[in-house]
């Protein structure tokens, strides 16, 4: 996760922040604004429980981990994030909710459109009274 810097500009602002928390009906507290306002003003979509509590701590909010893994798991169940698991190690959470795939570099992830990738599904069949609500694809790279 990047690092917002002292002289970089909000993506988004407080107001902002608060009406997007209302609309997906999480009741508003100063800890959820605070990590709202942290992961919606980074460059990057892409980040883990750890890098939001280490830049909590570095903006000196008191929040707990389990806090910010708390509300990033409320975050996603109300359809602020997507919550990914790119391995058994480590979970990822994505603010882009549209639907999309991801390329992953080493550390470095990276969205990449559904329209960028062909999925034949032809071979299999879905199952009476049941249809494909998503289609989860990562595409993990490693050197030759």
């Amino acid at each position: 996760m990047q690092n917002q810097t002292s002289d970089t500009k909000p993506l988004m602002n407080k107001i902002c922040i608060m009406g997007m928390l209302r609309r997906a009906d999480i009741k508003l507290t100063k800890q959820r604004v605070s990590l709202a306002s942290i992961l919606f003003n980074f460059k990057s979509g892409h980040f883990t429980a750890e890098d939001l509590h280490d830049e909590t701590k570095i903006k000196n909010l008191k929040i707990s981990l389990a806090t910010v893994y708390n509300t990033l798991n409320h975050f996603s169940q109300n359809g602020l994030i997507k919550t990914l698991q790119l391995d058994n190690q480590k979970t990822y959470y994505d603010r882009n909710t549209e639907n999309h795939y991801h390329v992953v570099n080493e550390k470095e992830i990276e969205d990449i459109s559904t329209d960028a990738v062909k999925i034949n599904l032809d071979n299999y069949e879905v199952p009476e009274g049941k249809k494909i609500k998503s289609i989860d694809l990562v595409i993990t790279l490693s050197d030759k």
